[in-house]
């Protein structure tokens, strides 16, 4: 297992790793597939004490059952019906998780899990987001020859620390369909059938500080909407590795617009908690503000 240690700004490993002229000095994508991912999740195990601030994007073979009417015009109990009937059909491709010691630190450990349950020989997709992601750099055929099973990545998250542990924060970008995949993978079954009963599990599962920067966006008069991409640039925050579509490279921008987000917008104490535990188009609180909100994005 590669040894760390910890320095200012983040774990550098002692041995010397290969530069790569795309990432950001000190952060390097550290790839995971079936003959690492032992030793990869001993650093994560490792890395949780010291950074506690996660944030995951997943990739997965887009969507084939689609809204029978206009997303603002649904409530947020259709859209659960909606996520559910997709990631019940379909397979997760990657999970991106990336490391920060604190809301406004940078990023200082991305991992990328990849998985090998796919096939778009056998399974069901969306053809459009598979050439997607095949043409943003994903190897399906490297995935499933070389991916980690999902039950494997299972049994690992849950002795990991990660999940099941109120001391950890996670921050996600439009994520209903992020934690809905990741639920399904933990509890090895379908999702539950009731919107509340899946927010239960989020609850249980990635605990009570979740934030969707997509909700956060609420909070953040006019000037913020649209995607991730869309959103970052608005922020004036780079890409500091990897590419678009390629789940660890948009964790380490979500986390990194969060902090400007943070920054700029969350300086009051208390202010960022009070977006804690909402998942952007899946809020019961008062759904007619969703659904409204949900129409100006």
């Amino acid at each position: 297992m590669p040894s760390l240690e910890s320095v200012a700004g983040g774990w550098r490993e002692k041995k010397q790793q290969p530069h790569h002229h795309h990432h950001q000095p000190g952060l390097q994508i550290r790839q995971v597939w079936a003959d690492n991912v032992d030793v990869e999740f001993k650093l994560i195990r490792a890395a949780i004490e010291h950074f506690p601030y996660v944030s995951m994007d997943t990739e997965f073979p887009g969507v084939i059952h689609r809204p029978t009417k206009h997303p603002a015009a649904m409530t947020p109990a259709e859209r659960y019906s909606l996520i559910k009937s997709n990631v019940d059909a379909l397979h997760l491709i990657q999970v991106g998780l990336t490391f920060a010691a604190s809301p406004s630190s940078p990023p200082a450990l991305a991992f990328e899990v990849n998985l090998r349950e796919f096939d778009p020989r056998v399974h069901r997709h969306a053809p459009d987001s598979v050439r997607l992601l095949a043409s943003s750099g994903l190897d399906l055929a490297a995935h499933r020859a070389r991916g980690v099973s999902a039950r494997a990545f299972a049994a690992l998250l849950m002795s990991s620390g990660l999940v099941c542990n109120p001391e950890v924060a996670w921050v996600t970008f439009h994520s209903a369909y992020d934690f809905a995949y990741l639920i399904k993978l933990l509890m090895g079954r379908k999702l539950p059938r009731s919107l509340p009963e899946f927010l239960k599990y989020v609850r249980v599962y990635f605990g009570p500080e979740v934030y969707d920067v997509k909700h956060m966006m609420r909070f953040c008069g006019d000037q913020l909407f649209g995607g991730l991409e869309r959103v970052a640039a608005a922020l004036e925050v780079q890409r500091a590795a990897g590419r678009c579509h390629q789940a660890a490279s948009d964790s380490v921008l979500t986390w990194d617009t969060f902090r400007q987000m943070k920054r700029l917008y969350f300086a009051k104490e208390g202010s960022l908690e009070l977006c804690a535990g909402v998942l952007f188009g899946l809020e019961l609180e008062d759904t007619k503000l969703a659904s409204q909100s949900y129409a100006l994005r």
